[in-house]
């Protein structure tokens, strides 16, 4: 039995935080793990259920989406909480209209609850069709108290005066609670006296997932503000690798559209865990002055006192992989900032080669790099030959080269060998389906 298959058995057999422990290592293979938690998510005990539902929102993959929009009307409210909770992944004007109908006829506080904190995820992410439920909602005064203070944060996204203008149509509420929560959001404060920070700061870490959403989406909604915060979280974190994916999953939600702001942070972090979540979330941008900050970032890892600071071999290895992404996602968004490092990297034979560094040349390199790619041929290991085999003909290809051109000349008899072997096959290409021929009237 594989990791994968092994834990989602382990899903409902043990405590919450075994649960939430192999949703996160679920999540983190990601759409691997989606076939066999479909199929939990039929199982006939609700928990399991429930707890597949939730591990298969997490992953946001489009094939469990019908099977999660079914399970808003399980006959648990567990399941259907969950349901509710894992709809965020997938912010759609169709999604709304479910989780509206779903408001209409539920009564069960928890589903309620979930199901208005993922409107209020949505109109995060720009599904504006998301504010008119959630407004009814609030100005509801049957509506249970929890579920009118979840749907008040969605204030904290609006423009100021409009967020000012309905918090103060509520400060006369009969409910005091609610009226001074809304009272609030009649002011402009500083990101440190917004409402419930420093307690969502705290709930990054609960084993509660409903407990830890709702934090993530406060969180997100206070935009670039509160990046360092996240950042200094994911540090306090850096021992524990599943505590660092929560905490870079709510940062990662944030600092969409902002990562240039995380990529200022980049050069006080030098714990491998954090920084390599960081480099994976500029490494997403388009923003060239973002992505030019991983340079940095290379030059450190790779500087020999960096190198000397790690003796172990596992350190030694994260280190190698963060600096392998960074130069792909420069070369990918066609930058040779850092190309002397690539150059030099794929020069050496003491290391093993990574992938991204093949990737990165296969962005960026030129005829000479075609060289460094044979003579680290012979020392890599049989899925790395391959894997060479593959790069040295895409750049061949991409650079228009032949077999006989003259870059090839400076090679020896072994190095020629080396050449007809990795020219020896070609990758594997569809079948051509012949056209048939179309026949016209006058051709009958």
């Amino acid at each position: 039995m594989d990791d994968i298959s092994l834990l989602v058995d382990r899903l409902g057999a043990g405590d919450a935080a075994e649960d939430e422990r192999a949703l996160t290592l679920l999540a983190m293979h990601g759409r691997k793990s989606v076939e066999a938690l479909l199929g939990a998510a039929a199982s006939p005990d609700p928990v399991r259920r429930a707890l597949a539902i939730t591990g298969l929102g997490r992953i946001g993959d489009a094939r469990a989406r019908r099977t999660l929009t079914v399970a808003l009307a399980d006959r648990s409210p567990v399941a259907r909480a969950a349901a509710a909770t894992a709809l965020s992944a997938f912010p759609t004007v169709d999604i709304v209209s479910r989780l509206r109908s779903l408001l209409e006829r539920e009564t069960d506080v928890e589903v309620r609850l979930r199901a208005v904190a993922t409107l209020v995820d949505h109109f995060n992410t720009g599904t504006v069709e998301a504010l008119d439920p959630l407004l009814h909602l609030l100005r509801r005064r049957e509506e249970d108290r929890r579920v009118r203070l979840e749907s008040l944060k969605v204030l904290v996204l609006l423009p100021p005066s409009e967020a000012r203008s309905i918090a103060a149509s509520l400060i006369m509420d009969k409910d005091t609670r609610l009226a001074a929560a809304a009272a609030r959001y009649t002011g402009e404060r500083a990101p440190k006296d917004r409402p419930g920070l420093e307690e969502a700061l705290r709930d990054l870490d609960s084993p509660d997932y409903f407990v830890f959403r709702r934090s993530a989406s406060l969180l997100a909604s206070m935009g670039e503000s509160v990046i360092g915060m996240l950042v200094s979280a994911l540090r306090q974190r850096a021992a524990d690798p599943v505590a660092c994916a929560r905490v870079s999953s709510v940062l990662r939600e944030t600092a969409r559209g902002r990562e240039r702001a995380v990529a200022h942070q980049l050069d006080e972090v030098v714990e491998l865990v954090p920084l390599g979540l960081l480099v994976d979330i500029v490494g997403d941008t388009r923003d060239r002055t973002a992505l030019y900050h991983l340079k940095g970032v290379i030059d450190r890892l790779e500087s020999p006192d960096a190198v000397l600071m790690e003796p172990d071999p596992a350190s030694k290895m994260a280190r190698g992989m963060i600096v392998a992404k960074a130069h792909y996602y420069l070369a990918r968004s066609g930058s040779r900032v850092a190309f002397d490092s690539l150059k030099t990297i794929l020069g050496r034979r003491d290391e093993k080669l990574m992938g991204e560094i093949l990737m990165a040349v296969e962005e960026i390199g030129a005829r000479e790099e075609l060289l460094d790619l044979l003579a680290r041929y012979d020392s890599e290991e049989p899925w790395m030959k391959d894997r060479i085999q593959m790069s040295f003909r895409r750049l061949m290809k991409k650079l228009r080269l032949s077999p006989d051109d003259r870059i090839f000349e400076r090679l020896d008899g072994a190095g020629r060998s080396l050449l007809a072997t990795i020219l020896s096959s070609t990758e594997a290409r569809p079948a051509r389906v012949p056209r048939r021929r179309t026949r016209h009237v006058d051709s009958l």
